[in-house]
């Protein structure tokens, strides 16, 4: 049987899903961005104490919303729950598609699912190259006009690590047009101890700007899927009218809830993952590697011509890196800040490769 498929969805690449393989026991998993430390014990807990009521749909999202208002003084209709960061992306791809506004700006390289659900809800997407593996907004502002409906920017930006800083975003936000929404995808900025970091919350009055942020990262719940947005009431609204009923699985609320009210294994996690990529920076750039410095959880390394060869060395050894081509950056790898023990034994392995 054959069917006619829409040119735009024809045009959607196959999204990089994560690798099979390493799951078992003996890999050193350093691809994925994931946080190597277990949930708080206290999330652990109240799943433990829900699972008898896995037979009821989930519970409101309105619990969540206000102690994620709470955290940033923001009232809960500011805030928007969703399956993950992704479903936050289509759903301001849906809830934004109007007449004549039709393009979708992307940074690049930067988190490929932005170009892909651009493309699944029909908009033309253009891509701005990064400056020297920074965001360039003055680049973006100088491309945005009048068809332009959504700009997404991710802050730190994956794969580089890299920020744009509070004046400079400013200063963005004044230069475009009034209709384009600016998402911008925070999933790493607990990782950022940079005093310059963007205050972009205090922007969602003044301007179209919807702000993400995830329980994956610094939380530890990537297998639980659970995003929130903060963005002006109005919009908010207009986007949780185009959401699934029930997108998010009871489970990942209750976990989400439990996680933010424990603000000491936050900490723990935070303090440790900052001492990691200080750790794994300094220990490549002591070995002559070109390591980069990163506000986020990993680190980004120029390798050269033979990076490929050497991220298929270290996976024949249970080591997991990411090797960049598919982000068109082919001589750069990227290495998750793991446990301590997993990052000497990423530099162990890589110095007996080099």
């Amino acid at each position: 049987m054959k069917l006619s498929i829409d040119a735009s969805i024809q045009r959607v690449p196959f999204y990089p899903k994560a690798a099979l393989y390493g799951a078992d026991a003996g890999w050193v998993r350093l691809s994925s961005n994931e946080n190597p430390y277990p949930p708080s014990p206290a999330v652990m807990e109240a799943m433990a104490d829900a699972l008898l009521d896995v037979n009821r749909y989930p519970e409101s999202e309105a619990e969540l919303k206000s102690l994620i208002a709470g955290k940033y003084g923001l009232a809960p209709e500011n805030v928007l729950i969703g399956n993950g960061s992704n479903e936050l992306i289509e759903t301001a791809c849906r809830a934004l598609r109007t007449a004549g506004r039709t393009e979708v700006i992307v940074s690049e390289p930067s988190f490929a699912f932005y170009r892909i659900a651009a493309n699944i809800y029909g908009y033309d997407v253009a891509a701005v190259p990064l400056g020297a593996l920074r965001t360039d907004l003055g680049r973006v502002a100088e491309m945005a006009g009048e068809k332009t409906r959504l700009v997404f920017l991710c802050n730190p930006n994956n794969p580089t690590g890299t920020i744009f800083d509070d004046r400079a975003f400013s200063a963005f936000l004044d230069r475009l047009p009034p209709e384009a929404l600016v998402v911008v995808d925070e999933a790493y900025a607990e990782f950022s101890d940079n005093k310059l970091f963007p205050r972009s919350i205090a922007y969602i009055d003044r301007r179209p700007v919807l702000i993400m942020r995830t329980f994956s990262k610094a939380y530890g719940l990537a297998g639980l899927r659970i995003g929130y947005g903060i963005a002006e009431k109005s919009l908010v609204s207009f986007m949780e009218r185009t959401k699934q009923p029930f997108s998010v699985n009871m489970m990942a609320l209750i976990a989400a809830k439990a996680a933010l009210g424990d603000e000491r294994h936050l900490a723990f996690v935070l303090e440790n993952i900052r001492k990691g990529r200080t750790y794994l920076y300094e220990s490549l750039k002591g070995l002559g590697m070109d390591a980069r410095p990163s506000e986020a959880n990993f680190v980004l390394v120029r390798v050269g011509p033979g990076a490929k060869a050497l991220v298929d060395g270290l996976f024949e050894r249970k080591v997991l890196v990411r090797w960049l081509g598919g982000y068109g950056l082919p001589e750069y790898i990227r290495v998750t800040v793991g446990t301590m023990d997993e990052n000497r034994v990423f530099l162990e392995t890589l110095k007996r490769l080099a």
